[in-house]
């Protein structure tokens, strides 16, 4: 399995790591714990995963994997609900901290993956007709950059290099491949939203969600609890709690 730098940051520093095993019918959750609310958050993280293998555990060996979209919808959303938890009881000092943090890993995961989707679709309809140098590559990592950060990304710290040094745009089987974080983020949020909206009426639907995913379609999956992948009242919905964490992180910053 290879990891990107959204994943590698948990298996370096904190460090975690959960293993399903289907046929014993049990997850192992490998992590380290330095007491900080990072380490916390990996934990629930993991352990999301680990209640995922829980929900499949009674299906048959061959629904135990899942399409890799739907494979960080669990531990994003218990990574949500406990970082939702703590700022409940936070002070404004905590608060801001935990704010920033959630608001760095999700600017992360969704905006710079959407760079690099621009950056190979590109690459990918250019190559149609032909190659393309290192200068154009790095032209290119550049101005997708530039479009999708607008005037949010300091240009000193543009990374034109960027194609360089992620070992998947070179292999023929992984197009793509940062595309499902952004959508496991996304659509674990929207998830949470529609739990928090409905509360514990919700709860067995979520372990239906979680028991269906080696069994369908994504849009299946989604649809067998009432969720429209192609409504965009759903995306909408998890961006709202990344919105609302934005709107609450100004109000504390200074003037």
């Amino acid at each position: 399995m290879e990891y990107d730098d959204f994943e590698r940051g948990r298996l370096v520093g904190g460090g975690a790591f959960c293993a399903p095993i289907p046929p014993l019918k049990v997850s192992r959750v490998l992590c380290n714990f330095d007491g900080s609310f990072s380490s916390v958050s990996t934990i629930a993280h993991e352990l999301g995963h680990a209640y995922h293998g829980d929900c499949l555990k009674e299906g048959s060996l061959l629904n135990a994997d899942y399409p890799m979209p739907l494979a960080e919808t669990a531990s994003i959303f218990s990574e949500t609900l406990v970082a939702q938890s703590a700022l409940e009881g936070a002070s404004e000092e905590e608060a801001f901290a935990l704010l920033d943090n959630d608001l760095t890993e999700a600017t992360q995961v969704i905006v710079d993956i959407l760079s690099r989707y621009r950056f190979e679709n590109a690459v990918i309809e250019t190559r149609k007709t032909r190659s393309l140098n290192v200068d154009e590559l790095k032209d290119l990592m550049t101005e997708v950059q530039v479009s999708t950060y607008g005037d949010g990304l300091d240009p000193a710290a543009m990374h034109p290099y960027m194609w360089a040094c992620k070992s998947h745009y070179y292999s023929v089987d992984m197009n793509y491949y940062n595309w499902p974080y952004a959508f496991g983020l996304l659509f674990g949020r929207g998830v949470y939203a529609r739990y928090r909206k409905e509360g514990s009426a919700f709860v067995p639907l979520y372990d239906r969600l979680l028991e269906r995913t080696g069994q369908d379609s994504v849009t299946g999956v989604a649809a067998s609890v009432g969720i429209d992948v192609n409504d965009l009242g759903f995306w909408r919905s998890a961006l709202d709690t990344i919105r609302e964490a934005i709107d609450r992180f100004e109000k504390m910053c200074p003037a």
